[in-house]
Formats: structure tokens, C-alpha cells, sequence
């Protein structure tokens, strides 16, 4: 069964809950500071105070299934437009997320995608001679890990080529010619405003739309963003939130 409730009486729901649980945690240090006394039932406030948190949250939680649907037809697109051969693996499309996040996860989620399509996979030439298999495979996921929601975008193409993103990055001034840096540091370079290691614009990529806007975004719905790549093997992009609340992925 269900009930259709307007969405400004459960965000009314939502802050007073937030505002019930400060309340709470300053109510605690108060009587701490006072040794009051009373500890045992502070503890039950608080663990109740949690557990309607976490099921109001839970009322704004929603498919990412919703995001999910649209990538197969996006994947298509790229095939036409890049030529490469793409399959696409999907898991945890079920996995709930809250409501903003699925409304705004689009966005940044596509230009991942178009990212590890244009720039991630080789050609098909280029992995029939690498040794790998003709068509290259996107992953795309999301899941609870330790209490947060992850999403990944992952590809098994040729990896960052971190020479070249070093060079760049001297050449734009974003990094002194001398400067040390570890594979980590490198790799996140490609969010400096402006980057790119494209040598010519096409239609997939160069549309104006960065990883620094990218990283804009998911820090915009209270998340960050983490890169792991290895030459020759692929990237992974991941999203994950900071509160443990609300978000989470990797490509």
C-alpha cells in the first residue's frame, strides 16, 4: 500500500528531524558538561533520534534504477559517434539513494560515461593489438559500503597516461616544471579548471563541460570524487559522499 504525500510536507519532515537531532547532541553535552547524570537515557534518546533520522531519510530514497535506464541509449550513441564497440555492465541499479541525488546524479553520471568511452577505451584496432578482447566494456554500479552509497564508472581501456596529463599541466601553468608529484597527484590533475589532453575536439568530447564542473557537482550534492587507473588496464571514477547519507561512484 501507499500514499502520495506533497514533497514540501517531507522536506518540512526532513529539517525538523535535523533540527531535532542538534537539539539532541547539544542536550547531551550540556548534561555531560554538568554531570547531570542520566546517561542511560541519553543514550536511548540518541538511538532513537538515529533511527528516525535514517527512516526519514529512507521515506526520500529512490531506485537508481531511474538514472540507470537512461545509459544503455547514451552507450549507443557513443558506439555511433566514436565507432568503438562498448558493452555495458550494470549493477545495483535497486540500490536506494536520496531523491536529489537521483534527480542531480545525471548529469555529472553522463559526462563519466562519455568520458570513459571517448578518452577511456581504445579503438578496436588499438585493443586487437594490445591483446584484449575487440569490444570494450563500461561498468557502471552502485552499492552500500560501511554505511555510504557508491557509484562507479569504470572502463577497461588504456588507463590515464600520466606523462602526458604532466605535460599538459606544465604547459597550462597548472604545475611547476620541477614540481615531485605521486601517480595520485597526477591523476587528479584532470579536475584543474579547464584541463583537457584532447588533441582535437570532436562531438563527444570538448562540449565545454569539464571534470572540474564534473567534481563541482557531486561536491554540490555533498559528495567527492576519487580516480584509480592503471596503464593499460583501465580507470575507475568514484562518487561517494561525505556524510555517510547520501552518495557514492568511480570511474
Amino acid at each position: 500500500q501507499t500514499i502520495r504525500v506533497d514533497l514540501d510536507k517531507l522536506d518540512r519532515l526532513v529539517n525538523l528531524v535535523g533540527e531535532l537531532v542538534i537539539t539532541q547532541s547539544m542536550l547531551a553535552q550540556r548534561l555531560s558538561e554538568a554531570d547531570l547524570g542520566g546517561t542511560e537515557e541519553l543514550s536511548d534518546l540518541e538511538h532513537l533520534t538515529r533511527e528516525l533520522q535514517e527512516s526519514t531519510m529512507a521515506i526520500r530514497a529512490q531506485p537508481m534504477k531511474t538514472v540507470f535506464s537512461r545509459v544503455p541509449r547514451i552507450i549507443r550513441e557513443l558506439e555511433g559517434e566514436t565507432g568503438k564497440r562498448v558493452r555495458l555492465e550494470v549493477d545495483g541499479e535497486m540500490t536506494e539513494v536520496d531523491k536529489t541525488v537521483v534527480e542531480r546524479i545525471g548529469e555529472p553520471l553522463t559526462h563519466l560515461i562519455r568520458n570513459a568511452v571517448d578518452h577511456g577505451l581504445e579503438s578496436t584496432e588499438e585493443r586487437i593489438a594490445a591483446g584484449k578482447s575487440a569490444e570494450g566494456v563500461v561498468r557502471l554500479s552502485a552499492a552500500h559500503q560501511s554505511g555510504r552509497i557508491v557509484i562507479t564508472v569504470s572502463d577497461d581501456g588504456k588507463g590515464i597516461d600520466r606523462t602526458r596529463v604532466r605535460a599538459k599541466a606544465i604547459e597550462r601553468g597548472i604545475v611547476a616544471a620541477d614540481a615531485t608529484l605521486s601517480d595520485e597527484e597526477i591523476d587528479n590533475l584532470i579536475f584543474a579548471p579547464g584541463f583537457s589532453t584532447a588533441a582535437t575536439i570532436t562531438n563527444v568530447s570538448g562540449r565545454g563541460v569539464g571534470m572540474d564542473v564534473v567534481r563541482k557537482n557531486i561536491q554540490a550534492l555533498g559528495g567527492r570524487i576519487g580516480i584509480s587507473s592503471r596503464e593499460g588496464h583501465g580507470s575507475s571514477f568514484s562518487l561517494r559522499d561525505r556524510k555517510s547519507t547520501r552518495l557514492n561512484s568511480s570511474h
